[in-house]
């Protein structure tokens, strides 16, 4: 599975850190935030099936593992190279691809689908979710608008971005979402860390001066029917 990371760094660290991610591949530890992502992919099922789903059952600390964002297209990890990651110091934008195995893999719903299912109603989400996410994202999010309980809605998504099918149709969506924290994406994952040096694939600079915002096709507001 080919994805794409794009970062900045400062513009005195940029050269080394071309190097370093090409000899050494992406740390987990690299950045500002600590990605964390549960292993429950082998459970996913059987969580399922749990009369009573809560994030207890879906985020056991035991399952934790650190992981690392990336996109599966190169103008969303362009995006984030040349707008949202680059501020105050770090002002040079790197672009990385690199191979994934797709068990490794998971949606990250932080930006868009979390707050959709947590706030959103089926009258006014449920095709926003399935133009970006697939028809498997659906079971999910109509069983958690089933309930009032949210921490049951969390552990509803928890399963979502574990889901092969949702994590597939996510990865094809071309739409672009203006999500939270002014993010603009078609497609957000994270990939249990690190990435090893082989599974590079290319590790560039990038000129932000060539870089424009696309235009957003599915807001958050819009999907949670607030306009």
């Amino acid at each position: 599975m080919r994805l794409y990371r794009g970062i900045a760094v400062r513009e005195a660290l940029a050269d080394t850190s071309v190097e370093g991610i090409r000899q050494d591949g992406l740390a987990v530890d690299a950045g500002f935030w600590r990605m964390i992502m549960s292993d429950i992919k082998d459970q996913l099922e059987d969580l399922w099936r749990s009369p009573e789903l809560s994030t207890k059952l879906t985020r056991p600390d035991s399952k934790d593992v650190l992981g690392i964002c990336a996109c599966a297209r190169k103008q969303d990890a362009l995006y984030y190279a040349c707008n949202h990651n680059r501020k105050a110091e770090n002002t040079a934008s790197i672009l990385i691809s690199f191979e994934a195995d797709p068990d490794d893999v998971v949606v990250d719903g932080r930006d868009f689908l979390y707050t959709v299912v947590q706030l959103g109603k089926p009258v006014t989400s449920r095709a926003s979710l399935e133009r970006l996410f697939g028809p498997a994202v659906l079971r999910y999010a109509d069983r958690a608008w089933a309930t009032s309980v949210q921490d049951s809605r969390v552990a509803c998504v928890d399963l979502a971005i574990h889901d092969a099918d949702i994590i597939t149709a996510h990865s094809a969506n071309q739409l672009v979402i203006g999500g939270r924290n002014r993010t603009r994406f078609a497609s957000a994952f994270i990939v249990r860390g690190p990435i090893a040096a082989e599974r590079i694939v290319s590790v560039e600079r990038v000129d932000h001066r060539d870089y424009s915002l696309p235009r957003i096709d599915i807001a958050l507001d819009d999907a949670i029917g607030r306009r």
